[in-house]
């Protein structure tokens, strides 16, 4: 016997009240206490990084300042670097069949009062993908696709750790 459509939202709402009532919520980026900081974002190296990075505190509405002196809080990336390693082989053929791309970079968040509030520490994404030598412009063409992503998945990561300076 199958319950009826309404039986099921009602469920379902139930869920989600009972959900929301214990303080779950998804995880997001959650940048209101960047609200009322400057932030200024210095790249050396890390252009990729710096810039989505920027475009990400622009989307939550957190405008970030042009000059160090200005700021309250400066974060600084450097040394990104995309890699490329083999993941897997063939036994039959010995070919490439899966690759994984990793990406690092180095971040600093600094108070120009107090000096540095945290030291240099990595960040680093990887994702893997398969490798299909018969398609090997689509497969570069998922490779940039990937890197973008992680470049996304990083600048997350940076805001994340900003906001547990400032709070």
């Amino acid at each position: 016997m199958k319950p009826a459509n309404g039986t099921l939202v009602l469920i379902l709402v139930f869920l989600l009240i009972g959900l929301s009532a214990c303080g779950f919520q998804l995880r997001g980026a959650n940048l209101q206490a960047l609200q009322n900081a400057s932030i200024f974002v210095q790249s050396s190296n890390a252009n990729i990084l710096a810039a989505e990075v920027k475009r990400q505190l622009l989307d939550a509405g957190v405008n970030p300042v042009y000059s160090a002196s200005d700021a309250n809080y400066i974060v600084i990336l450097s040394n990104e670097s995309f890699g490329r390693k083999v993941l897997s082989v063939s036994p039959t053929t010995g070919k490439v069949e899966e690759y994984e791309v990793t990406y690092t970079a180095m971040l600093k968040i600094t108070d120009p009062d107090e000096g540095s509030t945290a030291s240099a520490k990595p960040v680093f994404a990887s994702r893997d993908y398969t490798f299909d030598e018969g398609a090997v412009l689509g497969t570069f063409a998922q490779e940039s696709v990937l890197k973008a992503d992680i470049a996304k998945q990083v600048a997350a990561t940076v805001l994340r750790r900003l906001r547990a300076v400032i709070q």
